[in-house]
Protein backbone atom coordinates (compact mmCIF):
# COMPACT_ATOMS: atom_id res chain seq x y z
CA UNK A 1 0.00 0.00 0.00
CA UNK A 2 1.59 3.72 -1.33
CA UNK A 3 2.70 5.25 2.25
CA UNK A 4 4.15 8.34 3.06
CA UNK A 5 6.89 8.59 0.62
CA UNK A 6 4.68 7.06 -2.31
CA UNK A 7 1.79 9.63 -1.85
CA UNK A 8 3.99 12.61 -1.65
CA UNK A 9 6.07 11.67 -4.79
CA UNK A 10 2.04 11.59 -6.58
CA UNK A 11 1.52 15.00 -5.06
CA UNK A 12 4.60 16.66 -6.13
CA UNK A 13 4.51 15.32 -9.34
CA UNK A 14 0.32 16.33 -9.99
CA UNK A 15 1.37 19.59 -8.60
CA UNK A 16 3.90 20.55 -11.56
CA UNK A 17 1.58 19.20 -14.19
CA UNK A 18 -1.91 20.46 -13.08
CA UNK A 19 -1.44 23.80 -11.57
CA UNK A 20 -3.65 26.01 -13.12
CA UNK A 21 -5.66 23.41 -15.31
CA UNK A 22 -9.04 23.46 -15.04
CA UNK A 23 -11.54 20.24 -15.18
CA UNK A 24 -13.12 20.16 -18.21
CA UNK A 25 -15.08 17.07 -17.97
CA UNK A 26 -15.78 14.55 -15.73
CA UNK A 27 -16.03 10.29 -16.85
CA UNK A 28 -17.61 7.91 -13.72
CA UNK A 29 -16.52 4.41 -14.57
CA UNK A 30 -17.64 3.19 -10.93
CA UNK A 31 -19.47 4.92 -8.27
CA UNK A 32 -18.20 2.63 -5.26
CA UNK A 33 -14.92 4.84 -5.25
CA UNK A 34 -17.04 7.81 -5.11
CA UNK A 35 -18.02 8.98 -1.54
CA UNK A 36 -20.69 11.23 -0.48
CA UNK A 37 -21.90 12.49 -3.36
CA UNK A 38 -23.61 10.74 -6.89
CA UNK A 39 -22.34 10.25 -9.49
CA UNK A 40 -24.60 13.23 -10.90
CA UNK A 41 -23.46 15.71 -8.35
CA UNK A 42 -19.63 14.71 -8.39
CA UNK A 43 -19.64 15.28 -12.19
CA UNK A 44 -21.50 18.37 -11.78
CA UNK A 45 -19.08 19.87 -8.76
CA UNK A 46 -15.81 18.99 -10.22
CA UNK A 47 -16.61 20.48 -13.84
CA UNK A 48 -15.10 24.03 -14.22
CA UNK A 49 -13.13 23.65 -11.08
CA UNK A 50 -9.45 25.21 -11.35
CA UNK A 51 -6.63 23.39 -9.09
CA UNK A 52 -5.11 26.08 -7.38
CA UNK A 53 -2.80 23.78 -5.37
CA UNK A 54 -1.86 20.20 -4.72
CA UNK A 55 -0.25 18.28 -1.99
CA UNK A 56 -0.42 15.31 0.53
CA UNK A 57 -1.76 14.88 3.93
CA UNK A 58 -1.26 11.71 5.65
CA UNK A 59 -1.45 9.07 2.98
CA UNK A 60 -3.85 11.17 0.65
CA UNK A 61 -3.36 13.37 -1.73
CA UNK A 62 -5.61 16.89 -1.62
CA UNK A 63 -6.63 19.19 -4.61
CA UNK A 64 -7.22 22.45 -3.52
CA UNK A 65 -9.75 24.57 -6.02
CA UNK A 66 -10.01 27.72 -6.82
CA UNK A 67 -13.87 28.51 -4.93
CA UNK A 68 -12.42 26.90 -1.91
CA UNK A 69 -13.44 24.14 -2.43
CA UNK A 70 -11.30 20.28 -2.02
CA UNK A 71 -10.44 16.74 -3.93
CA UNK A 72 -9.16 14.42 -1.35
CA UNK A 73 -7.81 11.09 -2.87
CA UNK A 74 -7.30 7.96 -1.24
CA UNK A 75 -5.29 5.75 -3.18
CA UNK A 76 -5.11 2.97 -0.70
CA UNK A 77 -3.80 -0.58 -1.94
CA UNK A 78 -4.04 -0.62 -5.36
CA UNK A 79 -4.79 2.69 -6.55
CA UNK A 80 -3.13 5.24 -9.22
CA UNK A 81 -3.36 9.27 -10.03
CA UNK A 82 -2.19 8.32 -14.11
CA UNK A 83 -1.26 11.54 -15.47
CA UNK A 84 -1.51 11.41 -19.66
CA UNK A 85 -2.19 12.91 -23.33
CA UNK A 86 -4.16 9.29 -24.50
CA UNK A 87 -5.52 8.07 -21.41
CA UNK A 88 -9.26 7.14 -21.21
CA UNK A 89 -11.31 4.37 -20.74
CA UNK A 90 -10.52 1.71 -22.81
CA UNK A 91 -10.36 -2.39 -22.85
CA UNK A 92 -6.86 -1.91 -21.93
CA UNK A 93 -7.66 -0.07 -18.97
CA UNK A 94 -10.18 -2.26 -17.02
CA UNK A 95 -9.28 -0.55 -13.73
CA UNK A 96 -10.50 2.62 -14.65
CA UNK A 97 -12.62 4.12 -12.56
CA UNK A 98 -12.53 8.04 -13.08
CA UNK A 99 -11.26 10.03 -15.71
CA UNK A 100 -11.02 13.73 -15.30
CA UNK A 101 -10.65 15.91 -18.55
CA UNK A 102 -8.51 18.54 -18.18
CA UNK A 103 -8.23 22.09 -19.89
CA UNK A 104 -5.09 21.34 -20.88
CA UNK A 105 -6.27 18.39 -23.36
CA UNK A 106 -4.49 16.16 -21.30
CA UNK A 107 -6.77 13.21 -19.04
CA UNK A 108 -5.89 12.28 -15.03
CA UNK A 109 -6.94 8.88 -14.37
CA UNK A 110 -8.05 7.38 -10.78
CA UNK A 111 -7.57 3.26 -11.24
CA UNK A 112 -7.77 1.14 -8.75
CA UNK A 113 -8.38 -2.50 -9.52
CA UNK A 114 -9.15 -3.94 -5.92
CA UNK A 115 -11.29 -0.82 -5.16
CA UNK A 116 -10.18 -0.25 -1.59
CA UNK A 117 -9.30 3.71 -2.66
CA UNK A 118 -11.50 6.47 -2.10
CA UNK A 119 -12.58 10.20 -3.50
CA UNK A 120 -13.87 12.83 -1.39
CA UNK A 121 -15.25 16.32 -2.60
CA UNK A 122 -15.69 18.71 0.27
CA UNK A 123 -15.49 22.22 1.23
CA UNK A 124 -14.12 21.92 4.29
CA UNK A 125 -11.12 19.04 4.96
CA UNK A 126 -12.06 18.78 9.08
CA UNK A 127 -15.19 17.52 8.41
CA UNK A 128 -13.79 14.40 6.84
CA UNK A 129 -13.53 11.72 9.00
CA UNK A 130 -9.64 10.55 7.76
CA UNK A 131 -8.39 14.01 9.02
CA UNK A 132 -10.50 14.53 12.42
CA UNK A 133 -8.25 12.39 14.58
CA UNK A 134 -4.88 12.28 12.04
CA UNK A 135 -1.55 12.30 13.49
CA UNK A 136 1.84 14.51 13.01
CA UNK A 137 3.42 14.47 10.08
CA UNK A 138 6.88 12.79 10.52
CA UNK A 139 8.94 14.90 7.77
CA UNK A 140 7.01 18.33 8.75
CA UNK A 141 8.65 20.52 11.53
CA UNK A 142 5.74 19.81 13.99
CA UNK A 143 7.79 16.41 14.47
CA UNK A 144 10.24 17.00 16.78
CA UNK A 145 12.48 14.77 19.09
CA UNK A 146 11.42 16.43 22.59
CA UNK A 147 7.46 15.70 21.11
CA UNK A 148 8.45 12.35 20.43
CA UNK A 149 9.94 11.75 23.82
CA UNK A 150 7.12 12.72 25.72
CA UNK A 151 4.50 11.11 23.77
CA UNK A 152 6.12 7.34 23.99
CA UNK A 153 6.46 7.69 27.41
CA UNK A 154 2.52 7.74 27.59
CA UNK A 155 2.35 4.42 25.23
CA UNK A 156 2.62 1.41 25.99
CA UNK A 157 1.85 -0.03 23.14
CA UNK A 158 4.81 -2.64 20.94
CA UNK A 159 6.89 0.49 19.00
CA UNK A 160 5.97 -1.14 15.00
CA UNK A 161 2.03 -0.57 15.75
CA UNK A 162 2.43 2.68 17.39
CA UNK A 163 4.75 4.08 14.56
CA UNK A 164 1.69 2.53 11.75
CA UNK A 165 -1.23 4.31 13.82
CA UNK A 166 -2.33 7.36 11.89
CA UNK A 167 -3.56 9.52 14.94
CA UNK A 168 0.11 8.99 16.11
CA UNK A 169 2.13 9.72 12.86
CA UNK A 170 0.54 10.60 9.47
CA UNK A 171 2.15 8.41 7.16
CA UNK A 172 4.38 5.63 7.92
CA UNK A 173 2.58 1.79 7.08
CA UNK A 174 4.49 -1.43 7.58
CA UNK A 175 7.57 -0.91 4.75
CA UNK A 176 8.77 2.48 6.49
CA UNK A 177 7.96 1.05 9.95
CA UNK A 178 10.04 -2.29 9.18
CA UNK A 179 12.81 -0.08 7.85
CA UNK A 180 12.58 2.42 10.15
CA UNK A 181 13.30 0.29 13.16
CA UNK A 182 15.84 -1.89 11.37
CA UNK A 183 18.55 1.35 11.40
CA UNK A 184 17.06 2.28 14.53
CA UNK A 185 18.21 -0.87 16.00
CA UNK A 186 14.85 -1.07 18.03
CA UNK A 187 12.87 -4.31 18.45
CA UNK A 188 9.44 -4.38 16.96
CA UNK A 189 8.05 -5.45 19.87
CA UNK A 190 9.42 -3.29 22.57
CA UNK A 191 6.91 -1.46 24.85
CA UNK A 192 7.30 2.35 23.43
CA UNK A 193 7.25 3.99 26.94
CA UNK A 194 10.85 2.19 27.71
CA UNK A 195 12.85 3.27 25.15
CA UNK A 196 15.59 4.77 26.26
CA UNK A 197 16.77 8.48 25.36
CA UNK A 198 19.07 7.69 23.19
CA UNK A 199 16.90 5.03 21.40
CA UNK A 200 14.60 7.78 20.75
CA UNK A 201 16.61 10.25 19.40
CA UNK A 202 17.81 7.48 17.25
CA UNK A 203 14.70 6.74 16.42
CA UNK A 204 13.28 10.68 15.49
CA UNK A 205 16.73 11.12 13.18
CA UNK A 206 16.56 7.81 11.14
CA UNK A 207 12.39 8.45 10.84
CA UNK A 208 12.98 11.65 9.02
CA UNK A 209 16.02 10.23 7.33
CA UNK A 210 14.27 6.86 5.82
CA UNK A 211 11.40 8.69 4.49
CA UNK A 212 13.30 11.72 3.06
CA UNK A 213 15.65 9.22 1.60
CA UNK A 214 12.11 7.58 -0.05
CA UNK A 215 10.68 10.47 -1.27
CA UNK A 216 14.32 11.23 -3.22
CA UNK A 217 13.59 8.29 -4.69
CA UNK A 218 10.51 8.21 -5.70
CA UNK A 219 8.79 5.73 -3.52
CA UNK A 220 9.13 1.87 -3.23
CA UNK A 221 7.21 -0.11 -5.55
CA UNK A 222 6.85 -3.88 -3.81
CA UNK A 223 3.55 -4.45 -5.46
CA UNK A 224 1.17 -2.31 -6.90
CA UNK A 225 2.47 1.35 -6.49
CA UNK A 226 3.05 3.49 -9.37
CA UNK A 227 3.67 7.41 -10.13
CA UNK A 228 1.60 9.61 -11.77
CA UNK A 229 3.26 8.64 -14.80
CA UNK A 230 2.44 4.85 -14.29
CA UNK A 231 6.41 4.28 -13.23
CA UNK A 232 7.60 2.17 -10.00
CA UNK A 233 9.68 3.81 -7.23
CA UNK A 234 13.16 3.52 -7.11
CA UNK A 235 13.59 2.46 -3.33
CA UNK A 236 13.96 -1.06 -3.69
CA UNK A 237 17.54 -1.24 -3.54
CA UNK A 238 17.38 0.75 -0.11
CA UNK A 239 15.28 -2.17 1.11
CA UNK A 240 16.97 -3.55 4.28
CA UNK A 241 14.68 -6.05 5.57
CA UNK A 242 11.03 -6.07 4.46
CA UNK A 243 10.00 -8.93 2.60
CA UNK A 244 13.31 -10.42 3.37
CA UNK A 245 12.04 -13.59 5.74
CA UNK A 246 15.00 -15.95 5.96
CA UNK A 247 17.87 -13.79 4.22
CA UNK A 248 21.00 -12.72 5.65
CA UNK A 249 20.66 -9.57 7.80
CA UNK A 250 22.83 -6.90 5.87
CA UNK A 251 24.81 -6.57 9.11
CA UNK A 252 25.66 -9.60 11.15
CA UNK A 253 24.11 -12.16 8.70
CA UNK A 254 21.44 -13.18 11.16
CA UNK A 255 18.28 -15.16 8.89
CA UNK A 256 15.84 -11.80 9.04
CA UNK A 257 12.78 -12.77 10.84
CA UNK A 258 8.88 -12.39 10.41
CA UNK A 259 6.77 -11.83 13.03
CA UNK A 260 2.77 -10.47 13.04
CA UNK A 261 1.67 -7.76 14.47
CA UNK A 262 -1.80 -6.56 15.03
CA UNK A 263 -2.10 -8.60 11.38
CA UNK A 264 0.58 -7.08 9.80
CA UNK A 265 3.91 -8.78 8.94
CA UNK A 266 7.34 -7.27 10.62
CA UNK A 267 10.67 -7.92 9.56
CA UNK A 268 13.29 -7.45 11.78
CA UNK A 269 17.04 -8.78 12.34
CA UNK A 270 16.60 -10.46 16.37
CA UNK A 271 20.19 -9.87 16.97
CA UNK A 272 20.78 -6.19 15.52
CA UNK A 273 17.57 -5.14 17.26
CA UNK A 274 16.65 -5.17 21.20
Amino acid sequence: MPELPEVETIARDLEQKIIGLTITGVDIYDTRVLFGLSKEKFTRRLRGQTVTRVYRRGKAVVLDFADGTYLIVQVKMTGHLIYGRHLRQTKNLKDTKVVFHLSNNVYLNYNDQRLFGWLIYTDNLDTVGYFKNIGIDPVNDTFKVEWLTDELKKRTAPIKPLLMNQNFLAGIGNIYASEILYRSKIHPQKSSKTLSIDEVRRLHKVTTKVLKEAIALRGTSMRNYRDSDGKKGNYMNRIKVYGREGRECFICRTPVKRIVQTGRSTFFCEKCQT
